[in-house]
C-alpha cells in the first residue's frame, strides 16, 4: 500500500479509522482521495468551524441576554431563577426557587424549557 502524502505538509499520512490522517495538521484523506480532495475536506472543515464560531457567538449573546433578564426578575420577585441547557432541544430551561429571608432555598419547581416546553 502506497503512503498517502499530505499536500500541505508534504509528509506521510498515518492510517486511522478508515482514513489517512496528517500527523502535523488536521488534513485527512479518504480511500481514493486526490490531493484536491484533501484540500476540499480542509476547506469544508474550516467553513464548518467558522459557522460553529458564529453559532457560539450568537449563543453567548443569548445567554448574556437571558442572564440579564433573570437577574432583573430575581431582584423584583424575591426568588432565585436557575437556568440550564435542555437535554431535549438544547434550549434554555428555567425554574424558580423560593428562598427564605436568608436566601436559602425553601421550594423548587421543575425546570421548563423556553424552546420546546420540555419539563425535567
Amino acid at each position: 500500500m502506497k503512503a498517502v502524502m499530505c499536500p500541505h505538509c508534504r509528509t506521510s499520512m498515518a492510517a486511522s479509522n478508515g482514513r489517512e490522517t496528517c500527523l502535523t495538521c488536521p488534513r485527512y484523506a479518504l480511500p481514493g482521495d486526490t490531493a484536491d480532495d484533501v484540500e476540499r475536506h480542509e476547506t469544508e472543515r474550516i467553513q464548518a468551524l467558522a459557522l460553529l464560531d458564529v453559532a457560539l457567538a450568537d449563543h453567548d449573546a443569548t445567554r448574556t441576554r437571558d442572564r440579564k433578564i433573570t437577574d432583573e426578575m430575581e431582584a423584583r420577585m424575591g426568588q432565585t431563577i436557575q437556568t440550564r441547557g435542555c437535554s431535549k432541544c438544547g434550549g434554555t430551561m428555567y425554574r424558580t426557587v423560593d428562598t427564605d429571608e436568608n436566601g436559602n432555598p425553601t421550594n423548587m419547581s421543575q425546570f421548563i424549557c423556553n424552546g420546546c416546553g420540555n419539563m425535567e
